[in-house]
C-alpha cells in the first residue's frame, strides 16, 4: 500500500464528514472498522458510523474547520499518523482541538481510527517549575 492511497483514503473520510456525506466516508473503510473518538465513543462497524451520522446530522452538526499538519506513513504496518486542527457546531456548541489520529488500513481501506486530542493549549514551559493539570 503506497503512502499516497492512504493519504487519500484519510482525506476523502475528512472530506466526507466535512460535506456530510456518509456514502463519502463509507466507502473509504472497511465492513468492520473501529473508530474510536478523542474523546471516548467507540463505533465498532459501518452500522455504528451510520447510527452515529444520523445522530450527528440531528444536532445539526457541522465541521467549520479539519485541517492537517502532518502524515506519516508507516508501510510495513500499514499505519499512518496525521496531526491535524479540528472544529464543530453540534447542538450550538462550537468545539476546537488539535489532534493526532493513529490510523490503520486493510486492503486499501481504513480499518481503525484512533483519536487523541491536547487537553489544554501548548504552552511555552517557564523553565522555573513542573506544572502539571
Amino acid at each position: 500500500m503506497i503512502e499516497k492511497i492512504t493519504f487519500n483514503l484519510i482525506q476523502q473520510y475528512i472530506n466526507g464528514w466535512k460535506k456530510n456525506d456518509l456514502p463519502m466516508i463509507i466507502s473509504c473503510l472497511t465492513e468492520d472498522c473501529v473508530v474510536i473518538e478523542s474523546h471516548g465513543p467507540t463505533y465498532h462497524g459501518v452500522s455504528d458510523i451510520e447510527q452515529w451520522f444520523k445522530f450527528w446530522l440531528e444536532a445539526n452538526s457541522k465541521i467549520t474547520k479539519w485541517y492537517i499538519h502532518s502524515f506519516y506513513f508507516c508501510e510495513n504496518k500499514k499505519t499512518a499518523f496525521v496531526e491535524w486542527d479540528f472544529a464543530c457546531i453540534s447542538n450550538d456548541v462550537e468545539y476546537k482541538l488539535p489532534g493526532i489520529s493513529l490510523v490503520q488500513f486493510i486492503e486499501k481501506k481504513i480499518s481503525f481510527i484512533h483519536e487523541y486530542r491536547m487537553t489544554h493549549k501548548a504552552y511555552e514551559w517557564g523553565k522555573n517549575e513542573l506544572k502539571s493539570e
